[in-house]
């Protein structure tokens, strides 16, 4: 389902949108607070969209990518879809950042998740630091319900903020 708001288009992902993810995900400011390194061969996210795109196909998850005009600015997800479900994730590109993109294009994902998607609840996990992303779930209705040092993915221990928002 393709998403409109007052200055974004957020439709479902595609494999052509690779290029557009693949300058978020090699930078290396804008994954400083991922729980893996940037990512440095467009080939690799040539495959973990084509690894998306299968997970949607099952219903497991689901990618919106983030349009401003005709430029794809970064990405949106529910992951983790199951039992009224889902876990939201959102990544801009760097120089779209601090012009409200992200507050917008997560409320039309919470606003579409809650409402006709029928999810109940939305859980948002992020790194302490990364106090931008906390106030964007903090303005889209999220409260912070938990915080603990976790080891993520590269296996560092990092002190993490778990954010829920129930319909």
């Amino acid at each position: 389902m393709i998403l409109k708001t007052e200055r974004l288009t957020l439709r479902p992902q595609q494999q052509d949108d690779a290029p557009a993810l693949f300058l978020i995900l090699n930078d290396t400011e804008a994954m400083c607070f991922w729980s893996r390194p940037p990512i440095t061969r467009l080939a690799v996210v040539e495959e973990l969209v084509r690894e998306q795109q299968t997970v949607m196909a099952k219903g497991l998850c689901q990618y919106w990518t983030v349009i401003e005009g005709s430029d794809a600015i970064g990405s949106v997800d529910l992951s983790l879809i199951r039992d009224g479900s889902a876990e939201l994730g959102f990544l801009l590109r760097r120089d779209r950042w601090g012009f409200g993109f992200a507050v917008e294009a997560v409320a039309a994902i919470v606003t579409h998740a809650l409402g006709p998607l029928g999810l109940t609840r939305l859980a948002a996990a992020i790194q302490i630091e990364n106090r931008a992303a906390a106030r964007v779930l903090e303005k889209t209705g999220f409260a912070q319900v938990d915080r603990r040092n976790v080891a993520i993915a590269s296996g560092a221990m990092k002190d993490c903020a778990f954010y829920l928002r129930k319909r």
